[in-house]
């Protein structure tokens, strides 16, 4: 059996020159969004470098480039079941007092891991101990956190007043 004609560092190039569409229209139907299908076709062609084995021929090799798109897919919708988000917009418009509503957006522009530590402790109401064990840190850095957090939420407050009393 004589194999497919080896890979190259242009190789994933021609790929996606050669195929790039197809999975991409693959990815968009499977994923309903265009830059979901954007990064999963990206994702296969990295795949595709890596592979280390030959392929038989050029159908072996396109039934690979859509299998590995569909699994992609797949691990996508997955993720995206288990792990579902609330995109930022939606969260704000839920208050309608508008003070409540700055309060959740300058909450939401923290860093993550003071966000995380605060909203455990003051909108969930878990204590300093309960919340370290949650995020999987020492008491310490929970109660650091909780005090970063507070500190940099307080000073976001005070710009986004400034800016509105246009100071």
């Amino acid at each position: 059996m004589q194999f497919y004609e080896k890979r190259t560092c242009c190789g994933a190039e021609e790929i996606f020159l050669q195929y790039g569409r197809m999975l991409y229209r693959i990815a968009v139907v499977m994923l309903g969004s265009s830059h979901d299908a954007e990064d999963v076709v990206q994702d296969t062609l990295i795949r595709y470098m890596e592979y280390q084995k030959d392929f038989r021929d050029q159908a072996h090799e396109k039934a690979w480039l859509i299998r590995v798109t569909v699994n992609l897919c797949k691990n996508r919708l997955l993720f995206a079941g288990r792990h579902p988000q609330v995109e930022f917009s939606e969260l704000t418009k839920s208050y309608e007092d508008s003070e409540d509503r700055s309060l959740m957006e300058c909450l939401l522009r923290l860093p993550r891991t003071y966000r995380a530590a605060l909203l455990l402790y003051y909108v969930i109401g878990y204590n300093v101990r309960e919340s370290a064990q949650i995020l999987n840190v020492t008491e310490g850095t929970m109660k650091k956190r909780l005090e970063r957090g507070r500190r940099k939420f307080k000073e976001m407050m005070e710009q986004e007043g400034a800016d509105k009393d246009g100071i």
